[in-house]
């Protein structure tokens, strides 16, 4: 055998780079990596995701949060009468008082430290004040400021908690008012964004 057998095999170098990227890309497949159209496809999938949540994101948030104005409110009927449960009526109760007394101790932080104010859940404040309903101080109107369409979702479950609901000045409940959907829907949108509710306790 002559030396001119024992040439070395050329190689082509266009074949050895494509074998290489045919190597890679089984490689990447094998070990679940995606390729450039599959992960553009995973991108648009999450981006149509988060469309989706953004659109039924405000109409979610004003669930929670009515939710949450919901058993706040019903929290504060109840720490109203344990705070005046020795008392003929109203008459002698402020917010201090009341606070003082922990008639508003589930709105936490939102108490002001020397007790004389209480923030509500959408930055507004919160008052109180005697009120007649039959017999001259017999109510305490708390007034809580809240957004349009937390009033409409709250309304039907205040009226099984407070005497009398008042949004915006309207009467939407109270001995002699029946609950109407229609009125309550008018009245918390006659202020525009914010709606101020009325919310009557009383022994009876």
């Amino acid at each position: 055998m002559t030396n001119e057998d024992k040439q070395p095999v050329q190689i082509d170098p266009i074949k050895e780079r494509r074998a290489r990227i045919l190597k890679i890309a089984r490689a990447k497949k094998q070990s679940g990596e995606l390729s450039m159209i599959e992960a553009g496809a995973v991108m648009a999938g999450a981006a149509l995701l988060a469309l989706a949540v953004y659109a039924g994101g405000k109409y979610v948030l004003d669930l929670i949060h009515s939710s949450q104005f919901k058993s706040e409110a019903q929290m504060f009927h109840t720490g109203i009468l344990n705070a005046t449960q020795n008392d003929a009526d109203f008459s002698s109760e402020t917010l201090t008082v009341l606070a003082q007394n922990h008639a508003f101790d589930s709105a936490g932080s939102r108490v002001a430290s020397d007790k004389s104010a209480v923030k509500g859940m959408f930055n507004g404040t919160v008052t109180a004040a005697v009120g007649t309903l039959t017999t001259a101080n017999d109510s305490l109107i708390l007034t809580y400021p809240v957004t349009s369409t937390v009033c409409s979702l709250s309304a039907a479950a205040l009226i099984t908690v407070y005497t009398q609901v008042t949004v915006n000045g309207t009467t939407i409940f109270s001995p002699t008012v029946t609950f109407n959907s229609q009125t309550v829907a008018t009245a918390c949108a006659s202020n525009g964004a914010m709606a101020s509710m009325g919310l009557w306790t009383t022994r009876t």
